[in-house]
């Protein structure tokens, strides 16, 4: 017997690293179930992005007063002519894989408890490449129809609002705290608590070209799901390998 090794000398269960595959792989299995609810989200958003194109506007102020969230739904304002009040608001943006700025303003009207809605004209055109704004020809909004959007969430990374100036301010995205603070530089004491994205005004607005909705939203929540459900597969056919052949020994 002298020189014999024991049966399962070093060959005990590894619970630590069996913790740590447990972990990785419920992520990787959440991860996926995450992209699929994504997935599902997509698609009804596609699907009600695709029936603006042949949907009617509404009154905007009827609009208003429906229950719900009235995200993603046309509508129509005519708004208080009077010139801009306060500093010109400004939104990154890139177009065409260029660099770009949206011209933001508030559309004065009398909208059941709101006194108006801010309001993305669109591109301003005379700053296509630029990388930082400067003041455009901003003219009074006349009737505009357009789309209501959501205020986004918060950045992960760095304030929303990126400039504050007496004549400028300028924000890299439009979330709810942007929204209410853009709404209040523009004039508007009692703001709505949407976007009206701009699909056109009359009269149109010079050097602002209105672009409501991306022209390509990508969907790729399927195979960002089958990454992870695959990723999740290998990790535990790894770990299974693993085993068997510490068992082997």
């Amino acid at each position: 017997m002298t020189g014999s090794t024991p049966p399962l000398r070093g060959a005990r269960f590894p619970i630590g690293l069996t913790l740590a595959a447990l972990i990785v792989f419920s992520g990787l299995i959440g991860l996926g179930v995450w992209q699929v609810h994504r997935l599902a989200w997509k698609e009804a958003l596609l699907a009600r992005i695709a029936a603006l194109k042949t949907a009617p506007a509404r009154p905007l102020v009827q609009v208003l007063a429906a229950p719900g969230d009235q995200g993603f739904v046309r509508v129509a304002v005519a708004c208080d002519p009077a010139p801009r009040r306060g500093p010109q608001l400004f939104r990154y943006a890139v177009a065409d894989g260029v660099i770009g700025w949206r011209l933001l303003g508030a559309c004065r009207a009398a909208l059941g408890p709101y006194d108006g809605i801010l309001v993305d004209r669109g591109l301003a055109t005379g700053l296509k490449g630029f990388t930082a704004p400067t003041p455009v020809t901003d003219p009074p909004m006349g009737e505009v129809v357009g789309v209501l959007r959501t205020p986004g969430g918060k950045p992960w990374l760095g304030p929303a609002v990126i400039q504050r100036t007496p004549r400028m301010v300028v924000a890299r995205l439009i979330d709810g705290p942007t929204l209410a603070e853009f709404s209040k530089a523009a004039g508007l004491a009692h703001p709505a608590p949407y976007l009206l994205a701009a699909e056109s005004e009359r009269p149109a607005a010079p050097g602002v070209q209105p672009r409501a909705l991306p022209e390509d939203i990508p969907n790729n929540h399927f195979v960002y799901a089958l990454t992870w459900f695959a990723l999740a597969g290998i990790l535990a056919w790894f770990y299974l390998a693993m085993l068997l052949q510490r068992y082997r020994r």
